[in-house]
């Protein structure tokens, strides 16, 4: 049984509005819009690309590298939603500058291979400055991490560093990685915040770690599906579980799908 407190997280809320026809009204847009982000293709993909190799925890990874079902029903997809139409807002507003400058100086959502067996799709390479840039639009919690002192979470600076190696995999140079985090919730663009730095040689150590990692995801992915380990098996790391695809608290309960987001694992590989 589910605790009071993760029912209610679980079940939609009531809509505003002025008439209680206005809330049904509502009620109905909503399903709209959910069941359509549902079906986006950044929902349905089931490799495993580059904006998430770098995620801290295995259990997390493994799940979607087994292809695990998504049981995370409570996350709302409106940010997502935003921050897809803002990158093809982006996209295109970068193209019709090599417009006007009669020349390609932004490369925008080129397609790189990082790691063999898992691309992705990078935001923006400026010829000009060799930099692969990153496009972020986010909330103020994710806004005050990015300028916080030890600057962007791990796996932001991994997926960054990860369309770097796909740039030079093709031949473009890369000197700098710059994230460009746009405010979400602000009026105006004064929130807008860059975080840059050097493309290194150790760079290339801390992406060599993550391949590393990466192959004893893999392990452990072969052997959920072959059922000689279950899910709970796999080491977590609690990080954002309420944004995570597997996570359900009423799994520690009823022994159903999903992650309860406990981090003890219960073996090792």
């Amino acid at each position: 049984m589910s605790t009071a407190a993760e029912f209610m997280r679980a079940a939609p809320k009531p809509l505003n509005s002025n008439t209680a026809w206005g809330a049904r009204y509502g009620a109905e847009v909503r399903r709209v819009v959910f069941a359509s982000a549902a079906d986006a293709p950044r929902s349905l993909q089931r490799h495993l690309g580059p904006s998430e190799i770098g995620y801290a925890c295995d259990r997390r990874v493994v799940a979607k590298l087994a292809g695990l079902p998504r049981t995370n029903h409570v996350q709302d997809p409106w940010p997502a939603i935003l921050g897809t139409a803002g990158h093809a807002w982006l996209e295109k507003a970068f193209r019709s500058e090599n417009d006007r400058l009669g020349r390609i100086r932004w490369v925008p959502e080129a397609r790189v291979t990082p790691i063999d067996g898992h691309p992705g799709t990078a935001d923006l390479y400026d010829v000009d400055e060799f930099a692969c840039v990153d496009h972020k639009i986010l909330g103020p919690t994710s806004m005050a991490k990015i300028r916080s002192a030890s600057g962007p979470p791990r796996h932001y600076q991994t997926q960054l560093l990860a369309y770097a190696r796909g740039f030079r995999r093709l031949g473009l140079p890369v000197n700098r990685v710059v994230i460009l985090a746009y405010p979400r919730t602000l009026s105006t663009l004064d929130g807008l915040f860059v975080w840059e730095k050097p493309y290194t040689p150790a760079d290339d150590v801390l992406l060599d770690e993550v391949a590393a990692r990466l192959d004893v995801r893999k392990q452990w992915a072969a052997a959920l599906i072959t059922g000689s380990a279950n899910l709970m098996d796999v080491p977590a790391d609690i990080e954002d579980c309420h944004f995570c695809e597997i996570f359900r608290p009423q799994s520690a309960r009823d022994g159903g799908p999903g992650c309860p987001g406990n981090a003890q694992p219960s073996t090792a590989l």
